[in-house]
């Protein structure tokens, strides 16, 4: 037997010699990485909050697909197209403004929030790009405030009764969800950006169509009664 061998060496196996150094190394590796891993996982969190909770139900819930948001590039919110793109969102202040004048001030109200989101949300997706926690809160927020006005709009529809909503408004929200739909078929490019603009233009137009029939059947009631 050879007595002089390396201590840092060797292990005769059917694999041949193993470098015991390797494998320390190999295990500080890998210990290194987990502890990068758990970092960059706790870093996805870091802006959300008090919104943590339901950043994280989102998340499971979605399979992390619900927070995920579509690749602009190489447009930003300085190119003409970024630009004309982050202008739709000024219709919902003209359709929030419009509804405040006619006496609509609850509807109008949340249209204007959701539009202020709306376009942080998406000058952060043209600015930051992909994979950046700040435009993944800004998303989270733009539900919120986005889905309280619909839900506003829905409360509305319901009071007024399905046979009373007017036909325009069912057929502009119809085509406006078409339009978010198609720009989930391919999140990325012209393609999304030419869809989800006209999301912005059609929900407005709809928003502000839900209003006003809503200012038109209070103001009916108002003169039977």
């Amino acid at each position: 037997v050879d007595v002089d061998l390396d201590p840092a060496l060797v292990l005769e196996g059917e694999l041949g010699p193993v470098d015991l150094e390797e494998i320390d190394t190999a295990k500080l590796s890998a210990f290194q990485s987990d502890i990068a891993k758990g970092s960059t996982e706790q870093r996805q969190y870091d802006y959300f909050g008090p919104l943590l909770p339901v950043a994280e139900k989102v998340d499971q819930l979605t399979g992390g697909w619900g927070l995920s948001y579509a690749d602009l590039h190489p447009e930003t919110p300085q190119t003409p197209l970024g630009v004309a793109f982050l202008a739709t969102n000024a219709c919902y202040a003209f359709g929030g403004l419009a509804l405040g004048v006619q006496g609509e001030w609850t509807l109008g109200l949340l249209t204007e929030v959701a539009g202020i989101v709306s376009f942080w949300y998406h000058f952060s997706q043209l600015n930051f790009g992909q994979d950046r926690q700040e435009v993944r809160l800004a998303l989270l927020i733009d539900y919120l405030t986005a889905g309280t006005a619909l839900l506003c709009g829905g409360s509305y529809m319901v009071q007024m009764g399905v046979d009373s909503v007017p036909f325009d408004c069912l057929v502009w929200g119809g085509i406006s969800v078409l339009c978010l739909t198609l720009c989930w078929v391919r999140e990325f490019g012209y393609w999304y950006l030419f869809w989800h603009s006209l999301w912005h233009i059609f929900s407005a137009y709809t928003g502000y169509l839900v209003g006003q029939a809503n200012v038109l059947n209070h103001n009916g009631m108002s003169i039977i009664s």
